[in-house]
């Protein structure tokens, strides 16, 4: 897939801009504050109907204007185009339409563009908590696999529906009986959920030590999945853990209570990070963990394009930041087998194969 053209209008700091990038590496380089990112934001919105830094929709909205709009033109590898159109304003809310035709559910355009993003504020992955982790893989597996995206959403509206009952249960507390239908119902898009994860994390993972071999020079990682009830050594079906997330909903029918919340399932998982059989988290340095999340990012490349035989556009903001000379050029000659990858740097970077051009000058 790539982005052939697109327009902003009224989006962040950019009144009005068009971009259009080469097929290959992009690298936009300019002053901090000068719009660099909300050009990868942009990109981002047309892929996956929302920023890739967390703001809300108001936020990206230029100062004092009723709305913004953003017109993208994707290609995919036979040709065929997609024009993504994404306006917001205060009245109306954010809207999506795809090829013309207006659609009301953001979920369904998931992985019809696929998108890879890299930025600093990443690094939560590593440090922050679980659910920065769990972010990190459901953003991964729903764009290649609509059917985990269907379990996810399924599992995540009666995990709400269960919870609920703590909230407006007495005294006494939730109903038994109603506790055990939704634990029921929600057994079978639970392990499904679990189940594709632990698949991905043992898929993504030769790809991880291929890139971080290169980036970091050798060093080895590995990955653990810990679930709050897959058995150790399971290898059984959907339909088997489903059993197992039932029985362990029943052994932990006391703490739920005690605790007015939902005690197992894919929503109190975790994924560790290892090098060299050592949690990065705790002992890994500052540039150790960033060239993890960097060969990590590459590795999600490599999976997008075995998984959907389609390359996704790499969205890689302040890629060099704290990274040497050395590995700069070494990570751009690796880059530029990569897809169509859209840069942001302070500092202007030229190389081979590599298209520069200045945040100044586009606008």
């Amino acid at each position: 897939m790539k982005l052939e053209r697109i327009q902003f209008v009224h989006f962040r700091n950019h009144e009005s801009l068009i971009f259009e990038p080469d097929g290959g590496v992009n690298l936009i380089y300019g002053l901090n504050g000068s719009g660099k990112t909300s050009v990868l934001e942009g990109v981002h919105y047309c892929a996956l109907t929302k920023g890739f830094v967390n703001a809300h929709d108001n936020e990206c909205l230029s100062s004092g204007k009723p709305f913004f709009l953003l017109k993208g033109v994707f290609a995919d590898s036979y040709g065929k185009k997609t024009e993504v159109n994404v306006t917001y304003s205060p009245q109306e809310g954010k809207q999506l339409t795809v090829n013309g035709q207006s659609s009301s559910s953001f979920s369904s355009h998931v992985g019809s563009v696929p998108c890879i993003t890299f930025s600093p504020a990443d690094i939560a992955i590593i440090n922050g908590s679980p659910a920065e982790r769990r972010r990190f893989l459901d953003n991964a597996i729903c764009q290649t696999d609509r059917g985990y995206l269907d379990a996810l959403l399924q599992y995540r509206r009666i995990l709400q529906q269960r919870n609920s009952l703590f909230l407006r249960s007495s005294g006494s507390g939730p109903d038994p009986e109603m506790m055990d239908i939704l634990a029921d119902q929600m057994a079978l898009p639970a392990a499904r959920v679990t189940a594709r994860r632990v698949q991905f994390v043992r898929e993504i993972l030769p790809f991880l030590r291929q890139y971080l071999g290169v980036v970091s020079g050798g060093e080895y990682p590995s990955i653990e999945y810990r679930s709050s009830f897959l058995p150790p050594g399971f290898a059984g079906s959907p339909d088997q853990l489903a059993v197992h997330f039932r029985n362990r909903i029943g052994q932990k029918r006391h703490e739920e209570i005690a605790r007015s919340q939902t005690s197992a399932g894919p929503h109190r998982d975790d994924v560790v990070f290892y090098l060299h059989e050592r949690e990065i988290k705790k002992y890994a340095s500052q540039g150790q963990k960033r060239s993890f999340l960097i060969a990590l990012k590459l590795a999600l490349y490599r999976y997008f394009t075995v998984k959907s035989d389609e390359e996704p556009i790499c969205l890689f903001d302040d890629l060099f930041s704290e990274l040497d000379s050395q590995r700069i050029d070494s990570l751009l000659h690796l880059l530029v087998d990569s897809g169509q990858i859209i840069i942001t740097a302070t500092e202007q970077r030229t190389a081979p194969a590599v298209n520069t051009m200045s945040i100044q000058g586009m606008a």
